[in-house]
């Protein structure tokens, strides 16, 4: 993870915790997201969800959000990633309060914990800074076709352990929930931009993949 994003961790990181135990954050996360079998969801992906935050943080949609906390999730929301398991997101959240102690129960904490707990599911949500952090999180599935796929092959790669057809039926089964969904994205900005090639992408992939075929061999 280059400078400027450090350098924007510590600075989120005082303004919200107010106290030490920056390194040891980012020491822990740099452990996560620097794992060799992060094909996606590594320090790439983290900066994209910052980039794409930027981009979109200044639209009246999301005035007056706590968009640190937004930050504070996007840093931590994969920081524990483990495929054979279940509860990574509980874990991730878990690994926020644990070094934002004596912090943890301060407003921008809790809030980012409930955000990172909330991308397991990505479930419709009554908060609006939850509704923006899914959305960002989600925004790669209305990429142009080319990064799409390259995101599918790399969730794959992810997945390697996981035997060729039930790797097929089981994401397909992940594609079909999120296509059956009225809307895949829960603000009005990301609906507007992605959700029409979010679900022709999705449904491509489902197809080929009950096709018989992964993405990296179409």
């Amino acid at each position: 993870m280059n400078a400027p994003w450090r350098a924007r961790f510590d600075e989120l990181w005082g303004r919200t915790v107010r106290g030490n135990g920056a390194e040891a954050a980012w020491q822990a996360l740099d452990a996560g997201y620097g794992e060799a079998g992060r094909h996606y969801h590594g320090w790439r992906h983290i900066a994209d969800l910052l980039e794409g935050h930027d981009a979109v943080r200044a639209l009246p949609d999301f005035a007056g959000l706590d968009h640190d906390a937004i930050d504070l999730a996007i840093f931590f929301h994969d920081a524990v990633y483990d495929t054979a398991r279940t509860d990574n997101e509980l874990r991730s959240a878990a690994l926020l309060l644990t070094h934002a102690a004596p912090a943890a129960e301060s407003g921008p904490i809790r809030a980012a914990e409930a955000m990172i707990q909330a991308t397991a599911a990505h479930a419709p949500s009554d908060d609006a800074a939850t509704r923006l952090m899914l959305d960002l999180d989600l925004a790669v599935l209305g990429a142009p076709r080319p990064v799409y796929e390259a995101y599918a092959a790399a969730i794959r790669r992810e997945y390697a352990a996981v035997p060729e057809a039930a790797w097929r039926f089981g994401r397909a089964g992940v594609l079909d929930r999120f296509l059956a969904r009225p809307d895949l994205y829960q603000t009005r900005p990301f609906r507007d931009r992605f959700e029409t090639a979010a679900r022709t992408n999705l449904a491509a992939e489902a197809d080929t993949l009950r096709a018989g075929h992964t993405g990296e061999e179409a």
